[in-house]
């Protein structure tokens, strides 16, 4: 393959297991995780860290982490305290925006590698009790989830975003079984993979420190191998009562995680003997409105596409977040892709969602993919609370 200079290349990817809400993960700082996918990340790029310029960082639940995540992890990594640092907020693509980010530095403001981050620790997101600075004088004092108050209730409408994914679900005419059987299969498939040790390339390893001493974590603790149709017909409409068919069985998890991959130009690493794994052919974000904030993968899709210089027909794998079985199902009734093609390892309904983490996970996996496969093009796509979508297009190289 020849590479254009400036072509912006992957050398390396990486992420740590997804933990379950309040489960092995529960007590690992969010700095500490996210250090560890990024000290893998550029161990196998062969980058050290004083080579680093920019640190990127996605993560939605900041609070309790002290001031700009990624600065920490940075310093934490010996990256130059020349060297930039910044955390985004972007919801759901908060890691993608921070690849985003990166992407266009390298392309334009002199950065030569960047080491792109997502993590997320939500069994650590902290009550909250708003007015406190100013005293309460009498009456209760009301403790707010940041949980649901800064990511899964959506500050537009008001409601969870599991409402969003019933506005889908209506829109669509799909049924709560289409939306099980898509639980089943996510499942199903998250199973086989890990079983089949798909997982292991990426995979770092996380050591937790507990009271009968250290335990490893190296398994996602979210796929469930006894995820049936059955068990999950038992569960009640988790949004709306009535008529309602959006579940915690079919809807993504709460969960904790961390990935990371390194970024650089094509002249970079070729001058510094570095063999890189994919080359970004663009990234993008398109809109929608918040009620249907799931359905944004079928708008940034297509672009992303189109400003790679693709079409459709020459994409060989996609990976696309399940938020939500229904958010899912409605962007491939636009989109139409052969489930062949789409999430052959389960996605956010069975592996999980640390929201900040998952954009650049979802790219690691794309990549993993590709690689399993021998395929050229991959894309990797998300939805994102309150209505932006973002995907990007990337090519392997031999």
């Amino acid at each position: 393959m020849n590479l254009a200079p400036d072509d912006i290349v992957i050398l390396s990817r990486a992420r740590t297991p997804v933990g379950d809400f309040l489960g092995s993960l529960k007590d690992v700082s969010l700095v500490d995780l996210t250090t560890a996918a990024g000290q893998a990340a550029l161990e196998r790029a062969g980058v050290s860290p004083e080579e680093i310029d920019e640190v990127a960082m996605g993560c939605l639940y900041k609070h309790g982490n002290k001031g700009n995540p990624a600065r920490q992890v940075q310093l934490k990594l010996g990256c130059p305290s020349s060297g930039w640092a910044y955390t985004v907020d972007q919801q759901c693509a908060s890691s993608m925006k921070a690849y985003d980010c990166a992407y266009r530095s390298l392309k334009t403001d002199g950065c030569q590698v960047a080491l792109v981050l997502g993590g997320e620790t939500m069994s650590r997101a902290p009550y909250l009790t708003l007015g406190a600075r100013a005293g309460f004088r009498m009456g209760d004092v009301k403790m707010i989830d940041s949980l649901t108050y800064d990511g899964l209730v959506c500050a537009m409408m008001g409601y969870h975003m599991g409402v969003t994914a019933e506005n889908l679900a209506q829109e669509y005419g799909i049924t709560r079984e289409e939306q099980d059987e898509l639980a089943v299969m996510s499942h199903q498939r998250a199973c086989a993979a890990m079983e089949a040790g798909k997982f292991d390339e990426e995979m770092v390893p996380i050591e937790v420190k507990t009271k009968k001493g250290t335990v490893t974590v190296d398994r996602d603790e979210h796929p469930k191998k006894g995820t049936t149709m059955e068990v999950l017909g038992k569960l009640k409409p988790a949004f709306l009562k009535e008529n309602g068919t959006v579940t915690a069985g079919n809807a993504s998890g709460i969960n904790d995680g961390a990935a990371a991959v390194v970024l650089t130009t094509a002249a970079y690493a070729q001058a510094h003997g570095l063999r890189p794994l994919a080359r970004v052919l663009s990234t993008v974000s398109a809109g929608v409105e918040p009620r249907i904030m799931g359905i944004g993968p079928a708008y940034s899709i297509p672009k992303a596409i189109r400003e790679a210089g693709l079409t459709a027909d020459d994409i060989d794998y996609y990976e696309i977040n399940e938020a939500f079985a229904a958010q899912f199902l409605a962007c491939n009734r636009e989109l139409k892709l052969p489930m062949d093609k789409v999430n052959a390892n389960g996605s956010g309904i069975a592996i999980g969602h640390p929201v900040g983490c998952t954009g650049v996970r979802i790219i690691v996996g794309c990549l993993s993919e590709l690689i399993y496969r021998q395929a050229r093009y991959g894309v990797a796509s998300l939805c994102v609370g309150g209505g932006p979508s973002m995907a990007t297009v990337i090519e392997r190289i031999p």
